[in-house]
């Protein structure tokens, strides 16, 4: 009982506390000026954010995404879809058998 007791007071103290928080006052041309700050960044930042990227480094990105997928797509031919569906049936047990059991 002495637990709740405690808790209760803990509570009590908790939301006592939030009468203690100031308003904050901010500018109201705040969010304006931060805006202008993000449109007029200097060219020298904005040439950098994409420098890493360059037409050299797009077109080696551009044929290693090729070459991948011609790859796979070589090795989805070659395989069987039927008998990677038998596999598949047969290693969860979901085949049905085509014997037919006789009880006498």
């Amino acid at each position: 009982m002495k637990h709740n007791v405690d808790m209760n007071i803990k509570v009590k103290e908790t939301l006592d506390s939030i009468e203690s928080i100031q308003e904050v006052k901010v500018s109201p041309f705040f969010k304006e000026n931060v805006m202008h700050k993000i449109r007029h960044v200097p060219e020298d930042i904005q040439d950098a954010t994409w420098s890493w990227f360059t037409p050299k480094l797009q077109l080696t990105t551009l044929v290693c995404v090729v070459v991948l997928n011609v790859m796979a797509f070589n090795s989805l031919k070659k395989s069987d879809y039927n008998e990677n569906v038998n596999s598949f049936a047969e290693s969860y047990g979901l085949t049905t058998s085509s014997e037919s059991i006789i009880l006498n």
